[in-house]
């Protein structure tokens, strides 16, 4: 069984120093992910950061939250959507195509689970900002269930909003879920 934590770390650099100390070389540029190698690089630098700043009485705070729940939401397909129609995912839109959908397009299928399915496929594929690396999907018999890549808190009221026919969203927010627990914090010259 797998477990989700969150850990967020606050130093004096500033972001850009920060993120140029620890970002991972990737090879699959627009991915979430840094595959083999390259995650246990990035890895070894987060630890290597955390270590200099030590050395160098910078101070650090690391706030560790266990047992994180991403927020999520749902979505009802009851029948299909006209082409045309709009769906807005924290700020960017995914329309509906009748076929031959392409970027933060999805295809209306011939049920409403095939639907939903490329519903979900379209957010997961996305690679504009504000929803990569932020939101996912799923979706199950015409249920597309959205949610909060890094889970906990700040996932919470990421807004969505549709006009879709034949869809209904159980709310305009990321607002189930989004729990942390079993906090602690350790600090260290800040």
């Amino acid at each position: 069984m797998s477990s989700k934590f969150v850990l967020v770390v606050t130093t004096n650099n500033d972001a850009g120093t920060t993120a140029g100390e620890i970002a991972p070389v990737t090879s699959n540029p627009g991915s979430p992910y840094t595959p083999g190698g390259g995650a246990w690089s990035a890895i070894d630098n987060i630890g290597k950061f955390l270590q200099s700043e030590a050395e160098a009485g910078r101070g650090i705070n690391i706030r560790y939250f266990d047992t994180a729940v991403s927020a999520s939401t749902t979505g009802t397909f009851t029948g299909a959507p006209t082409a045309g129609q709009t769906m807005t995912v924290n700020g960017v839109t995914f329309t509906a195509r009748a076929s031959g959908a392409v970027a933060n397009e999805f295809n209306i299928g011939t049920s409403v689970t095939a639907t939903a399915a490329n519903l979900a496929a379209a957010i997961n594929a996305s690679t504009t900002a504000k929803v990569i690396n932020t939101v996912g999907a799923t979706s199950a018999l015409g249920v597309v269930t959205f949610f909060s890549i890094v889970p906990g808190s700040v996932g919470l009221n990421i807004p969505m909003t549709e006009s879709l026919d034949n869809f209904t969203l159980a709310d305009t927010t990321l607002s189930t879920g989004g729990t942390q627990a079993h906090n602690a914090t350790l600090s260290a010259g800040l």
